[in-house]
Parts: C-alpha cells; structure tokens; sequence
C-alpha cells in the first residue's frame, strides 16, 4: 500500500519573502499573486507574481511572473520538479529541489536561507 501524495491539490501562495543579503525581502509584493498545481499524474504547474494592484503597471505585473511546470516526484519533506519549460532561462531543464512543510491546508516550500512561499490548499 503506498503513502498518498501529501502536495496534490491547487495551492495558493500567501506570501513569498526572500533573502538578500542577510535581508528578508517580499520580491512579489503584499501579497503575492499565483498557484502552485500538482496533480495526481504527477505533473507540477507554478506560477507567482505581483498581485494586480492600482500603483502597479501591467508591464511590472508581468515582469514579476515566475512560471515553470514539468514531472514531480515526492520523497519524504523533499519536492523534486523537472523543469520542461520556464520564463525563468537557468530553470529550463533543471531539477528544482525543495523543502517542504505541510500543516493541514497550510503548506511551505522553500530553500532554507534562499526563499519561502506560503500557500494555502484551495483544492485537493
């Protein structure tokens, strides 16, 4: 009897900081715009930006959207993405490993030092 995959579902991201510099930073804005998507076929769909407001141009929104999809695994705490495709060129082709907590419909993914998102099961 195999283990049921704790990430399927459609997730909301609720917030996206990062560190620069020792400095923690929200790259995306308050708050943030987008999904991540796993399926049960094992196939993983992400896509953040900045939320669509009155003091942000269409071409900032744009320019904020990170996008990649491709086959996912799960081991444990780790998400492994293999990137078939991107808007990010250094993604393209890479495996994209992360870490993750899930807490009910809460969940975190991030790399420790680098960057966290947190979303919110919307589906699943």
């Amino acid at each position: 009897m195999s283990t049921p995959n704790p990430l399927v579902g459609t997730w909301r991201v609720e917030s996206f900081e990062r560190w620069e510099d020792g400095v923690l930073k929200q790259p995306l804005g308050s708050p943030p715009a987008g999904y991540a998507v796993f399926d049960e076929t094992g196939h993983a769909f992400v896509q953040l930006g900045r939320a669509a407001m009155p003091d942000r141009t269409p071409k900032e929104i744009a320019q904020s959207l990170m996008a990649y999809f491709g086959p996912y695994a799960v081991a444990g705490d780790e998400l492994k993405v293999t990137v078939e495709a991107s808007n990010m060129a250094a993604y393209i082709g890479s495996t994209q490993t992360r870490r993750f907590k899930r807490d009910g419909d809460r969940l975190t993914l991030g790399v420790e030092g680098q960057y966290q998102a947190k979303l919110r099961r919307v589906t699943g």
